[in-house]
């Protein structure tokens, strides 16, 4: 049986090259995949330098939206679109994964004591979610379901928080690699809110710059003008910053899941019985603020040293706990939340990032900086329910006539 042919980069193929080099787990594997599903001979190269002259061509219309918002007046970027369609629930959700570039191979730290500068990089992962839910007078679910407030994946949760400090939350690849998460979030008895389409969004560019790719895609969805809206995140300090400068009508709310995480870390080196569950039960009613008392109550008198329930090893924990609900109290009013009929939990970003890091994270994985930003943007797009490389397809290919058409393919390909 003969090898197959070299295939000639047609606009079908193109779109062929550029899904299986964004989606399946390496440039060798979508070459293998097109050489046997496609029966065409296609170089790991040719699938690379597509994948990265498409991936700009998106950058630079995503660019061109945030360029648009940025020069709006700030009152017209808070309203609505006139004569589109809200949803009824608009949530936005972020986070952010990890994965490994090589800009900095061969530069010298910058003093001899200068660690050498890590390939580690954050991806920043935002998801649109227009949902639906009933909206009630009282707290339709006042008492914590057992199956969550003595689930196992909360103590998941809890020992990647001991490696994370409370402002700079753990990888949530990590957090979700356990099928737990899945079946506590299944087997909930609040019925959260039903997602009807979901838009992602990721770069690998500064907090700040996500923050404008956040808005400009939300508002091309008309999140603005949606009668209800939430922002959903963990306790990190960057997530409320981009709230408060881009969604200041979203209503914010503290992941539930991460809340439980600390309060089972301390509750786990308090040595009295029965302690996580009343704690779980008064973060699910919103008592946060009676939480944060018997932290400080485990923590050293001063004024009586000899009275500390908590051996000095393991203050770190409590300390850890405290700091986290301190600062995030304000974001976590369940109770209301469930009333609202706004979700609680950051599960639908959380996978999202999984499905992005199986593609670019990975220890044999060294990205360049702009192939990286082109492969996070595709991913992004073929994730995003309103398809939109489809459209984008339709743009590309009228851009190009007859034979022309070819040429300028094959241009591509070898840039």
């Amino acid at each position: 049986m003969g090898l197959p042919a070299r295939a000639t980069v047609t606009p079908g193929m193109q779109k062929k090259m550029v899904w299986a080099g964004s989606n399946l787990g390496s440039y060798g594997m979508a070459e293998e995949a097109l050489g046997k599903l496609a029966d065409q001979a296609i170089s790991l190269g040719r699938i690379r330098r597509q994948l990265e002259a498409v991936g700009q061509e998106r950058i630079a219309e995503r660019d061109q939206a945030i360029a648009a918002l940025k020069s709006m007046p700030l009152p017209e970027r808070r309203v609505g679109l006139v004569g589109q369609k809200a949803p009824a629930l608009a949530v936005v959700m972020m986070d952010g994964g990890r994965y490994q570039r090589r800009d900095h191979f061969g530069c010298p730290p910058t003093d001899d004591s200068a660690p050498a500068k890590s390939h580690w990089r954050e991806s920043k992962v935002g998801c649109l979610l227009s949902m639906m839910s009933e909206t009630f007078e009282s707290d339709p679910c006042p008492d914590i379901p057992d199956n969550i407030a003595n689930a196992g994946a909360i103590r998941e949760f809890a020992k990647m928080a001991e490696i994370t400090g409370p402002n700079e939350e753990c990888s949530s690849l990590d957090i979700e690699s356990s099928p737990t998460v899945d079946k506590v979030r299944e087997e909930q008895e609040y019925e959260p809110p039903k997602r009807l389409s979901c838009e992602v969004v990721a770069t690998s560019h500064s907090s700040d710059e996500f923050g404008w790719m956040l808005e400009a895609r939300a508002r091309q969805l008309n999140f603005q003008a949606a009668p209800r809206q939430a922002y959903v995140a963990d306790g990190a300090k960057t997530n409320w910053r981009i709230q408060r400068a881009h969604f200041p009508r979203a209503t914010p709310i503290a992941d539930l899941m991460h809340a439980l995480a600390y309060a089972w870390s301390a509750a786990d080196v308090a040595d009295e019985p029965d302690m996580f569950p009343k704690w779980a039960q008064l973060i699910w009613q919103g008592d946060v603020s009676e939480v944060i008392g018997h932290l400080r109550a485990l923590q050293p008198n001063p004024q009586r040293p000899d009275v500390n329930p908590v051996p000095a090893d393991r203050l770190s924990k409590i300390e850890r706990s405290l700091t986290y609900f301190e600062k995030n109290c304000s974001h976590m009013n369940y109770p209301d939340y469930r009333r609202q009929g706004l979700p609680l939990t950051s599960a639908r970003i959380e996978s999202t990032i999984k499905l992005i890091n199986r593609r670019i994270k990975g220890t044999e994985k060294f990205w360049g900086k702009e192939t990286s930003e082109s492969i996070l943007q595709l991913c992004a797009d073929y994730l995003s329910d309103s398809d939109p490389m489809t459209r984008f397809w339709a743009r590309y290919h009228a851009n190009q006539t007859g034979s022309n058409a070819y040429k300028n393919d094959s241009k591509i390909c070898n840039v």
